[in-house]
């Protein structure tokens, strides 16, 4: 099954260095949770698209179900990390703003490029679309995600139960979708590709084939908003998610009441 397939891949990794992997949803259920990807919090679904099977986040469901989303965080981050992460429980109540998806069987992602299609559905207070990486065993990861509220791409990281934002691009607006009129978002929104290189501490976010971002891991960070001192956790020294070499789960990010959809996830470890 689907399942199995990842695990088996991840089981010969050493021979797939160097050649595109791509998570195969063709055997999934529409309308069921998926098992090539873990819904670790939100609601994520298998859905249709044309004669696509593509990963769904439904935030219409997780915007009613806020009174649950610790309850819901902490029953699936068991099934995936077993009972014992005390960590991982402790910051249930912040970790579940963020709806994410890991990738079952393949839990040690380092040098490469893992890429996504995704298509902006609908959202009223974010319409966000990501790649989860460097997922850690407490919960801690980074994520590269475009804004459709804000056409920007950022790098987030989350460490000690609280996300914070290490780069914006400052350079540019990506109006994906300039011909969609708000009220009716979705009916004309089209699919879009987010790429992720990683080169040991090196990071590079590409757009439709864009160059939106580069950073490095490891660097000291700038004064925070109107010259006050950063915040100590992202000091690399103080965080390890913020430290190379990257290594560790990876799959798909969202926030809050976005709904969006996914495709053609796929990753390439490095030769």
């Amino acid at each position: 099954n689907a399942a199995a397939s990842a695990v088996t891949l991840a089981a010969t990794a050493g021979a797939w260095q160097g050649k595109v992997i791509t998570a195969d949803l063709a055997k999934e259920t529409v309308g069921k949770p998926s098992k090539v990807f873990q819904a670790t919090v939100g609601t994520w679904v298998v859905a249709q698209d044309g004669p696509d099977k593509v990963m769904k986040i439904d935030g219409g469901i997780w915007k009613a179900a806020q009174t649950n989303e610790a309850k819901m965080l902490i029953e699936n981050a068991r099934r995936l990390y077993g009972t014992n992460n005390e960590e991982l429980m402790d910051n249930a109540k912040q970790f579940a703003t963020f709806p994410v998806a890991v990738l079952t069987g393949y839990d040690g992602f380092s040098n490469g490029t893992i890429s996504v299609k995704f298509k902006t559905v609908s959202g009223e207070s974010d319409r966000a679309s990501g790649i989860l990486f460097n997922v850690k065993p407490n919960g801690d990861w980074l994520s590269i995600r475009y804004n459709d509220t804000e056409n920007n791409v950022a790098l987030w990281e989350f460490h000690n139960g609280i996300r914070r934002n290490v780069k914006f691009n400052r350079d540019k607006k990506f109006m994906l979708d300039p011909d969609c009129k708000r009220p009716v978002l979705g009916t004309c929104g089209g699919w879009h590709e987010l790429k992720l290189t990683v080169a040991g501490a090196d990071l590079k976010a590409w757009l439709d084939g864009d160059l939106a971002m580069e950073y490095t891991l490891g660097t000291e960070p700038g004064p925070g908003r109107n010259g006050t001192p950063p915040n100590e956790d992202l000091f690399p020294k103080n965080n390890a998610v913020l430290r190379p070499p990257v290594m560790g789960r990876i799959g798909l990010w969202a926030k809050t009441d976005s709904t969006s959809l996914f495709k053609d996830f796929t990753w390439t470890p490095a030769k």
